[in-house]
């Protein structure tokens, strides 16, 4: 088969496309990767063949502050949130769908591939018959965002509602959040579309990108979601990838992790991680003082001397680490969402 992976230049979204794309290599498929030029080395390295998107799309999100320097003086919460959504994911749309084009125009795919956030593929499956174009795979890089059965908005860090007196408080919180968030961002989409000749949506974005492709592939098991009886025909859950290994060294420290002491990893991701003030230095200023814990930090491909000091004597610091040597030696994994300023705490 001729199989087209294409994928926003993030590493949380592009890293599982690596490992999709070597697979259906090693499977004896002709694969193009379709991506920024930051990318090419790594999509290459997976046997596939590169092509980059046009200039609007050509950007390398490892270092968000580097192509929006304006995130640097946002705080985070609905203002990020929108900023996020309205500039990072849907502004490179036309781009993307134009470099689709572009390849499909000399690389007659079978099935296109794609991330969950790569809106590209938004104005194939608004304007095109199925018959008329190639089917579209999104995969789930990230936690399910369709619609809550309960009723609570994506993006808010809101546990599972218990009753009914909870689900009618998420209703509520819900309608604001629409109001300020969802609504705004359709509408932003919504104009972008109508330049393309399709539209307009309906439903919010993030829950359209799981209903409207031909298979929304969620690249992990239903026990790590929020409980949903309801889901949309289009998902599928296949569990976890297999890593791709090697992609990080070892830290010159890794003897440490021997057992001895608790392990706490905290990290603000490959997205949101321009100020370690958010998120990284309340935790190392909160476990300075516990002798049987070492807190392992992985800076999502920044320099650890962008970390502002002073560094406890019980934090050890790396650019990346390698998850599939350090996850099982992790007790609690100290984590923030990519663009607000909810933390999560998962225990391993």
């Amino acid at each position: 088969m001729k199989i087209l992976f294409a994928s926003t230049p993030a590493s949380g979204h592009i890293n599982p496309m690596f490992a999709i794309g070597q697979m259906l290599v090693a499977a004896g498929h002709e694969v193009v990767g379709l991506s920024a030029n930051a990318m090419r080395d790594r999509i290459e390295a997976v046997g596939a063949t590169f092509r980059a998107f046009p200039k609007d799309a050509d950007f390398d999100l490892r270092n968000v502050l580097a192509v929006y320097p304006e995130l640097a003086n946002i705080p985070p919460g609905i203002e990020m949130s929108l900023f996020y959504s309205e500039r990072v994911l849907i502004d490179p749309m036309r781009a993307q769908h134009e470099g689709l084009l572009q390849v499909l125009r000399d690389f007659p795919a079978d099935v296109i591939i794609a991330d969950n956030f790569l809106c590209g593929v938004m104005p194939m499956l608004l304007g095109q018959p199925r018959s008329e174009r190639p089917p579209i795979v999104l995969c789930g890089t990230m936690f399910l965002h369709s619609r809550r059965d309960d009723g609570a908005p994506n993006f808010a860090g809101l546990p599972p509602a218990s009753n009914e007196a909870e689900r009618e408080e998420y209703a509520a919180i819900s309608k604001e959040h629409d109001r300020v968030l969802y609504e705004p961002v359709r509408h932003y989409l919504n104009d972008r579309l109508a330049d393309l000749g399709v539209g307009p949506l309906s439903t919010n974005v993030f829950h359209a990108l799981v209903v409207l492709p031909d298979a929304y592939l969620q690249l992990t098991v239903p026990s790590f979601e929020f409980p949903r009886q309801d889901l949309p025909d289009s998902v599928h859950f296949v569990g976890t990838l297999p890593i791709i290994p090697n992609q990080a060294p070892l830290p010159p420290w890794a003897h440490e992790l021997d057992g001895s002491r608790k392990v706490v990893m905290v990290t603000q991701g490959t997205v949101n991680n321009f100020d370690f003030r958010q998120l990284v230095v309340p935790t190392l200023e909160a476990l300075a003082n516990e002798p049987d814990v070492l807190v392992v930090v992985t800076a999502g491909g920044r320099s650890i001397d962008d970390i502002p000091g002073p560094i406890p004597g019980n934090a050890r610091l790396a650019s990346y680490l390698p998850f599939e040597w350090l996850l099982p030696k992790v007790d609690a994994f100290v984590t923030n969402d990519s663009t607000r300023d909810a933390t999560a705490f998962i225990f391993v």
